[in-house]
């Protein structure tokens, strides 16, 4: 695969339904797709991949095996594909050697899973962060470079058209002076996030 025309489909892809869009640019060829972690927000960022009509997927891996069945279901009701289920990454990316892996499992998995697949010959898409620190991702972006391989990490919050839109929204001054932020976190976590007095820097909180 042509690296430049990879860039050039992930360019054209955008992003939809708030997820980031992971697609591979050819003419005919459908791209061999894996998912690694297969929770909410993997599942939504390769829907996203199958949404495109060029990739295939092959397979899935979860710690989870609920998750993993549940995710085959949808991935075969949705596209056709029927993918293999894996609980261990490494096994996946020895006998299914995906073109495309998509990295969505807990942070501190991202560097590690991210330079095996490179390794394994994948263009990978990774959720943020890259790493817990700087050395995690510098070697990511060493492995990336020894590859010659398309690594493009997911950060939908930067490059959504309403968060792009919110943002120059706040900087062109319009919304006037800002006297208070308040923050909630719908994640189930069962606690609010403290609201912050502009002026005051005082917190407080319900719930």
């Amino acid at each position: 695969m042509n690296r430049r025309r990879f860039l050039k489909g992930i360019a054209a892809g955008g992003v939809a339904a708030q997820a980031p869009f992971v697609v591979a640019q050819s003419s005919e060829r459908k791209y061999r797709t894996a998912l690694i972690g297969s929770g909410w927000w993997g599942k939504n960022i390769l829907q996203e991949a199958m949404a495109s009509g060029r990739c295939r997927i092959v397979a899935l891996c979860d710690a989870d095996s609920t998750t993993l069945e549940v995710g085959s279901e949808q991935v075969t009701d949705r596209s056709g594909d029927r993918p293999k289920g894996y609980s261990d990454y490494r096994e996946l990316l020895d006998k299914e050697k995906p073109d495309i892996a998509i990295i969505a499992t807990p942070d501190h998995w991202h560097a590690l899973q991210t330079i095996d697949a490179l390794k394994a010959g994948a263009h990978v898409f990774v959720e943020k962060p890259t790493g817990h620190t700087i050395n995690e991702s510098r070697g990511m972006l060493r492995a990336a470079r020894a590859s010659g391989r398309v690594v493009q990490v997911g950060l939908h919050r930067r490059i959504g058209p309403h968060h792009v839109s919110g943002m120059k929204f706040l900087k062109s001054g319009a919304v006037g002076e800002i006297g208070m932020v308040r923050l909630f976190a719908h994640s189930g976590g069962g606690r609010e996030v403290p609201a912050v007095n502009a002026q005051s820097g005082r917190r407080s909180a319900r719930g």
